[in-house]
């Protein structure tokens, strides 16, 4: 009969070691989950900062009166300055394939706005003013598959 309770004691340490192991494993999962949700979440929130900042900047050299040889200089200078070419390989590396193309997109547009300011454009120009809504249309959707990965809703505006 000792053995039964030998038996049982150890049973009953087993189960007791494994269900705490089996706790730490999900509680440390879970903890994890969230980390990278807010690695993400930073990412998400520079590079979108950077966005702005590089379009900001190329508004200013669309505005200002810059001499030929100096502009082109002036514009690429600006457009590297925010580092979103870094941010946008860090976000290739954490971010679902939704982020990274529409992170993409946005990119190509402020880098087709570059080129066009390079190439002499303005402000008033058509072809600015239609890189300018392209620009506002992919970040729009930038913003929302941010959003639907972060688990926030769809958009500000809804509930």
């Amino acid at each position: 009969m000792e053995w039964i309770s030998l038996a049982s004691t150890a049973l009953g340490a087993a189960i007791g070691v494994g269900s705490t192991l089996l706790a730490d494993r999900v509680r440390w999962r879970r903890e994890r989950a969230g980390q990278n949700l807010d690695v993400r979440r930073q990412m998400y929130a520079d590079y979108t900062a950077a966005l702005s900042r590089i379009r900001t900047a190329l508004n200013e050299c669309a505005q200002a009166d810059i001499p030929a040889g100096e502009r082109s200089l002036r514009v690429r200078e600006l457009f590297l300055a925010p580092g979103a070419y870094e941010i946008r390989h860090q976000l290739a590396i954490v971010a679902p394939p939704e982020v990274v193309e529409a992170a993409r997109t946005a990119f190509i547009v402020l880098r087709d706005t570059r080129d066009l300011l390079v190439n002499g454009s303005s402000l008033n120009d058509r072809a600015y003013m239609e890189m300018e809504e392209r620009f506002d249309a992919a970040v729009a959707e930038l913003r929302t598959v941010m959003r639907l990965d972060l688990g926030a809703a769809k958009s500000i505006t809804e509930r």
